[in-house]
């Protein structure tokens, strides 16, 4: 196991510094210049002009830029914001735990509903529940995150006031502090009575919103594994041997069946961080997502640069997570060889 990770590890790294160099690249492709949004539609005189971006080092050669940009990579620093003049990183720590629980409560929501949900359609294959989950699935699949949206805000914000449009707190009627950044749990440690349910509230709709392309492909692939697990020959003879249906469906088949599944799991964590962009803008989500579509209209390249390299390492590191967990599903799997 040691050895197996020892290699991932270091298979990750080409893999990171090419990412790094693309990003960079691709960044300075868009139309723009970072001093002349900077200054304002205004703008100032020439010579300032070709002062501010010799101060920001963008009269220097690309491959020059790249290279001192690794090298504050290096040593940990990301840079400051064009914009506001802070850190890149601070910026991102503070509002990466917004989206990191609208993305986990978005999984746990996919996970919960498509898992069962592709067991049942996998026992019940050709049934019309099974037929039914299937066409919902591809449905789901295939519903662009803003139209969703904007369609359940209407009604179930706008016509039914059912949830709040936007934001993760009613700041008028609550105010605590955030030692966390993670409200769901900022809201239990206060004493605000009902801030947690309020709080729950303003995530249900987002978080739905952006489970629903994950909890698609959870189930449909959740579904597949089991019909091909079902239909093994150790499956079959636990059921000669009498075993309940439930321990054959859910000990037997299912522990198999769910190597695949976590795969999926895994993968849709870039789904669900890149959909976050767009699901953070719709709900007026203050986290990472509206943060980098902010920093596109601002040109500001540090922001982008470090926002996009660190969702990167952390979609990474939980692809790595993901081939660790195959062992302890499936003992059977032998990562050093």
């Amino acid at each position: 196991m040691i050895r197996f990770l020892v290699k991932r590890v270091l298979l990750t790294v080409p893999t990171f510094v090419a990412l790094i160099f693309l990003v960079f690249v691709a960044i300075r492709l868009v139309p723009g210049d970072p001093v002349e949004v900077r200054v304002g539609e205004h703008g100032i005189a020439p010579e300032r002009l070709a002062l501010l971006r010799h101060e920001l080092g963008l009269d220097l050669p690309v491959w020059r830029q790249f290279l001192g940009y690794v090298w504050q990579l290096a040593h940990g620093d990301f840079g400051r914001s064009l914009s506001t003049s802070n850190p890149v990183l601070g910026e991102f720590l503070t509002l990466f735990p917004a989206t990191l629980e609208l993305a986990a409560c978005a999984m746990f929501i996919a996970v919960l509903v498509g898992i069962p949900l592709g067991v049942f359609a996998a026992v019940k294959r050709g049934s019309v529940f099974d037929q039914g989950l299937m066409g919902l699935s591809v449905t789901g699949y295939s519903m662009p995150i803003f139209w969703w949206g904007l369609l359940l805000i209407m009604l179930l914000a706008e016509r039914w006031h059912l949830v709040p449009v936007g934001g993760r707190l009613d700041l008028i009627r609550f105010d605590y502090d955030a030692p966390t950044g993670f409200m769901l749990i900022d809201s239990l440690l206060s004493d605000e009575p009902g801030a947690f349910l309020d709080a729950l509230r303003h995530l249900a709709l987002p978080a739905f919103v952006l489970g629903t392309i994950p909890l698609a492909v959870i189930a449909r692939m959740t579904r597949s594994s089991m019909l091909e697990v079902l239909s093994e020959d150790y499956v079959r003879t636990a059921r000669a041997k009498g075993l309940s249906p439930f321990r054959v469906v859910g000990l037997h088949a299912l522990r198999n069946a769910l190597i695949p599944v976590v795969t999926v799991i895994g993968l849709q964590t870039g789904t669900l961080l890149a959909g976050a962009v767009l699901t953070e803008t719709i709900f007026s989500w203050p986290g990472v997502g509206k943060w980098l579509i902010d920093a596109i209209s601002r040109r500001d390249y540090p922001s982008l640069q470090g926002g996009i390299i660190l969702i990167s390492a952390l979609v990474i590191l939980v692809n790595l997570g993901v081939d660790l967990l195959y062992g302890a599903i499936n003992p059977r799997i032998l990562h050093g060889r």
